[in-house]
């Protein structure tokens, strides 16, 4: 027969061997992830976490939980790592799928717009949608759209980011501008027609009024052509 006192050295024994352990329980593994993806998309977000994770347990103590995100988009499905690592070092890792949505209130596209048409509340309205995987977040835009033109063709139902629009140009092909040519100290005033569409600050030509003389100008935000001879 085993003696009381070995009896008791074997109970020592393993009390020690699992206080040497350390155990993860899902649920807490859940809560953390969570209230990890919130501080980086904030509590407004949809955060849906698999139904459940499940235990882990390591012999070593002190081992240290943590999240891997990569460089991905938290929007839409992603993987999100789950490492453990004791004194540093990785001794197990595993990723859980996260589906992450978020909503915005954005600017979109309700019939086709064309290029280099202007948009209006009659093109393009204000909807609250879902921003998936593909779009910046800190490239949409709202009702500062409006006024702002198509840079390319944009089809029925688009989310309208900041790439796809430009600023109204400060003179348009085609417009009746008014001319300022400088000779030194010398100003003439005219007009004429512009040739192209351009911004404040950027090149245009133009043809001169009563004569068909080509001039290259800058446009002002005036919607003038300062020319410097």
């Amino acid at each position: 027969m085993i003696k009381f006192g070995q009896i008791i050295i074997v109970f020592f024994l393993v009390i020690l061997k699992l206080n040497a352990q350390t155990h993860f329980f899902g649920e807490e593994i859940k809560q953390l992830l969570l209230q990890e993806i919130q501080s980086k998309v904030g509590e407004n977000a949809e955060i849906l976490l698999p139904k459940s994770i499940q235990d882990y347990s390591f012999p070593q103590r002190d081992i240290e939980l943590s999240f891997d995100f990569g460089e991905q988009n938290l929007l839409g499905n992603v993987l999100i790592g789950i490492e453990f690592r004791h004194n540093g070092n990785l001794i197990k890792r595993i990723q859980v799928p996260v589906r992450i949505k978020i909503y915005r209130k954005v600017l979109v596209a309700n019939r086709s717009i064309l290029r280099g048409e202007t948009l209006t509340n009659e093109n393009c309205s204000l909807e609250t949608r879902e921003i998936t995987s593909n779009i910046d977040p800190n490239g949409l835009t709202d009702e500062n759209g409006f006024g702002k033109i198509a840079k390319h063709n944009l089809v029925r139902g688009t989310i309208i980011t900041n790439n796809l629009i430009q600023d109204m140009p400060a003179v348009r092909r085609g417009d009746k501008v008014r001319l300022i040519i400088l000779y030194g100290s010398i100003q003439i005033t005219t007009t004429g027609v512009a040739l192209n569409d351009a911004n404040a600050g950027e090149p245009v030509r133009v043809r001169r009024d009563g004569s068909n003389n080509l001039l290259t100008g800058m446009a002002s935000s005036d919607g003038c052509i300062v020319i410097a001879k």
